[in-house]
């Protein structure tokens, strides 16, 4: 059995899943609540969290009919800083042919550097290998060469919102299987192998932060993110039409549009009044004109930070979008204007045993968490218990370093 659990700026989501012995996924359960003492994406209350937590996890293995012990746990927003890297490893077997061994020394090598003390590394994301000065290598095992050079993105994230992500789940009874990226997650249950190839921008714009990654060539080139999400748009309503945050939401959901060209002029809505006074008539491009700003301000933050990141290659399969803020109507043509480039919304594969209500952006990251974790129990053929009895009983070998270098590798 495995579990997700996206805490997020205003929900946290809780999904428990099991790889059958075909390798196949099913979810089991999945479960929601209103977030608490979660601000941008990052906890700002202990207390408040764990119970929400707790209350979330208890109703996803009521359901699930099971009692978990580890949890697998998404991190995004603007801590997240993706560090190109490369590792040149010289090849000295005898018939100069490259074994698993040599791909690890390369990477030890491309993650060498100084690290600062308040950060730490989440993934190490292969890009691709270079033999001999020959480019674009996916898979370097069994060739011959003299030189291996691996380019990687590393993933860092700042150690204290990790380490208070970590010590809520120790409070509710749990350990913190993994630490994953948002955004990788998401990229999971989104993205198809052609999509990463032909190279495409995926964003996923939460509550409090939104999450981007882009991929060219098949392989992740930049990852990043802003503490800014629809939370930002409410109450940008809430302050200038003088309404609480509650109706403000309620506005936005209702009658937001975030592409003001595309709203007619004529178009009106209204405006409910508190104290039981009628409601009042508002053109919609008014409230467009309060909403399209702030939307706009997100996506051009992302991408200044990919321009100013240089990223090498072409974005063929455009902009995809996911999260609650990418159901607000207009957003896709505002993401296609501000990147010059087509724009859609990115909708979770369909998972065994997943009802078809839950196939919409806004689960896309706790079932990509689900999802990222059953591949690699599919690839270590082992359940997560076994894998521990095992790394039990060869600890302090080879091995177990060995495993521990991969456990951060994507």
């Amino acid at each position: 059995m495995l579990m997700g659990l996206d805490i997020g700026s205003s929900r946290t989501r809780c999904v428990i899943g099991s790889v059958s012995r075909e390798g196949q996924l099913m979810v089991d359960s999945i479960c929601e609540h209103p977030s608490e003492g979660v601000r941008a994406g990052s906890i700002v209350n202990i207390e408040q969290t764990l119970k929400t937590i707790q209350t979330v996890i208890n109703e996803a293995e009521l359901q699930a009919g099971a009692e978990m012990s580890e949890v697998i746990i998404g991190i995004g927003g603007e801590n997240i800083i993706g560090i190109p890297s490369t590792g040149v490893v010289g090849i000295n077997g005898k018939d100069q042919e490259i074994k698993r061994e040599d791909i690890f020394r390369s990477l030890e090598v491309a993650r060498a550097f100084e690290l600062p003390q308040d950060r730490e590394i989440l993934h190490t994301l292969v890009q691709d290998f270079q033999i001999d000065g020959q480019m674009g290598i996916k898979d370097p095992i069994d060739m011959l060469g003299h030189r291996l050079e691996s380019r990687v993105l590393i993933v860092t994230a700042s150690s204290a919102i990790c380490q208070n992500e970590r010590k809520c789940i120790q409070r509710s009874g749990l350990t913190v299987q993994r630490l994953v990226l948002q955004s990788l997650a998401d990229s999971e249950v989104v993205l198809s192998s052609e999509e990463k190839e032909m190279g495409t921008i995926l964003i996923n714009i939460g509550s409090g932060i939104t999450n981007m990654i882009a991929y060219t060539n098949g392989s992740p080139v930049y990852t990043g993110g802003v503490n800014l999400g629809g939370e930002a748009v409410t109450n940008d309503i809430a302050y200038i039409l003088n309404k609480t945050r509650a109706a403000a939401e309620q506005i936005k959901c209702e009658s937001g549009h975030s592409y003001v060209p595309s709203v007619s002029s004529e178009e009106m809505i209204l405006i409910p009044q508190v104290g039981g006074l009628p409601p009042i008539k508002m053109p919609k491009k008014e409230l467009s004109k309060v909403i399209e700003p702030r939307m706009a301000e997100i996506f051009s933050r992302l991408q200044s930070d990919l321009e100013k990141a240089q990223v090498q290659g072409s974005f063929g399969g455009g902009v995809v979008l996911v999260g609650g803020g990418a159901l607000l109507s207009g957003v896709t043509e505002l993401a296609s204007e501000i990147f010059r480039l087509p724009a859609r919304l990115g909708f979770p594969e369909a998972i065994g045993g997943l009802d078809r209500s839950y196939i919409s952006p806004q689960y896309t990251t706790v079932l990509g968490l689900l999802k990222s974790e059953a591949r690699k129990v599919r690839e270590t053929g082992a359940t997560p218990k076994a894998r521990k009895d095992r790394a039990r009983r060869k600890e302090g070998g080879a091995s177990s370093k060995l495993r521990d270098f991969f456990r951060t590798l994507f």
